[in-house]
């Protein structure tokens, strides 16, 4: 995406990621309590690991999609990522992702940015469907989405493999027209 905003709740600034992320990219990326349900990907071990998530996801990279770094506005301190991949132009769709730092879980800010971020999709994207994989032991994960009215779909069987294991994931979706209907 060649211009990401900078989006703005209650308790978070939302902006794109950077070149100056990159310790933060480092650290929040290689934690395993926060990467152990991303099983498209280990934590990171490098930071030649964490600056190509940053190349990847940076605001004018060849790929349509993006990444905003979640900051607390109290202290100015990261606290995770959300955004966009695999967004299909031609079908308005795209797949949502995000993480939150262990010590911010339970205080309800993914889902404060999640709700910013969903507004953005279908209200600047132009998407139609948002599209979520969820391990299935990701309780929290799919507690949220479900309270944002995501329907789950079903189940992608062997999605991830990693470490000789393949893992099935949960597909949920969002449409706009639930999303627009779920906010009256």
């Amino acid at each position: 995406m060649e211009v990401v905003p900078v989006l703005e709740t209650e308790r978070l600034q939302l902006r794109p990621i950077g070149q100056g992320d990159l310790e933060f990219v480092f650290r929040h990326f290689g934690d395993p309590a926060i990467c152990r349900y991303l099983k498209d990907a280990p934590p990171v071990e490098t930071t030649e690991e964490a600056q190509g998530i940053i190349d990847a996801f940076a605001p004018g990279s060849a790929k349509p999609q993006c990444r905003w770094i979640l900051v607390q506005r109290s202290d100015g301190r990261p606290i995770g990522t959300c955004g966009y991949h695999h967004w299909v132009k031609a079908y308005n769709r795209a797949e949502i992702g995000y993480d939150l730092t262990e010590s911010a879980w339970g205080k309800g800010l993914m889902r404060e940015a999640l709700v910013s971020v969903i507004e953005f999709g279908f209200g600047t994207m132009g998407l139609n469907r948002i599209e979520a994989f969820v391990h299935p032991e990701n309780t929290a994960s799919l507690g949220i989405l479900e309270r944002l009215h995501f329907q789950k779909e079903g189940v992608v069987r062997d999605l991830f493999y990693m470490d000789g294991v393949y893992y099935d994931h949960d597909l949920l979706s969002l449409l706009e027209r639930d999303w627009r209907a779920g906010e009256s």
